[in-house]
């Protein structure tokens, strides 16, 4: 097995073992909902299988995050803020790690322990590492003039990716964007004129 065809499997072994993570953990846990969870309950403190799901799930999606990245290393060509795109990559394992260290308190709450205020600010980090990186790497030179259309759907994906993940319920981007921030920062738009 060549080095491509190597991250191609371990591209696909990772997109389905997540997906099946996600499909069966969800099952499992009690009072979890696809729609309107964050993904982060599945290891809640104090919830049912919350050790075991974030044992089970949340590492072997770094590690494999991770492989996956090695892998790939050698076989992209980027350079410049691409360059800076492709490593910002690496938020992805390291948050699933986060997750497991640090997971949320039941509910995933904006205020809660310590430990939540942890979770929350490594939320909030990979959610934007991710948008990030996805939109720097549109600055990849492979993609050349033909490929403007490339460019800009993976810069439009680089700004909705920092939105993923925010549960159903909330009415728009921007309010889970203020959900996960307002613990962090002084800012407060109930209080902007």
């Amino acid at each position: 097995m060549n080095r491509t065809q190597l991250t191609r499997a371990l591209c696909i072994v990772t997109i389905v073992y997540a997906a099946a993570f996600y499909t069966v953990g969800g099952s499992v846990k009690p009072g979890y909902s696809h729609v309107s969870s964050f993904i982060s309950e599945l290891n809640a403190t104090g919830t049912p299988w919350a050790s075991t799901l974030g044992l089970v799930g949340f590492v072997p999606i770094a590690l494999l995050l991770a492989a996956f990245l090695v892998a790939a290393r050698p076989l992209v060509r980027v350079e410049g803020v691409s360059r800076a795109g492709f490593r910002l990559l690496w938020s992805q394992p390291l948050a699933f790690i986060g997750v497991v260290l640090a997971p949320c308190d039941a509910g995933c709450p904006v205020a809660g322990s310590s430990v939540q205020d942890l979770h929350n600010l490594i939320g909030l980090v990979t959610y934007f590492g991710a948008g990030l990186a996805i939109f720097l790497l549109s600055f990849a030179p492979i993609l050349s003039a033909d490929a403007a259309g490339a460019r800009v759907g993976l810069r439009i994906a680089g700004v909705a990716a920092g939105f993923r993940s925010y549960p159903a319920q909330h009415a728009c981007a921007s309010i889970g964007l203020q959900y996960r921030c307002r613990r962090h920062s002084a800012w407060r738009p109930e209080e902007a004129p």
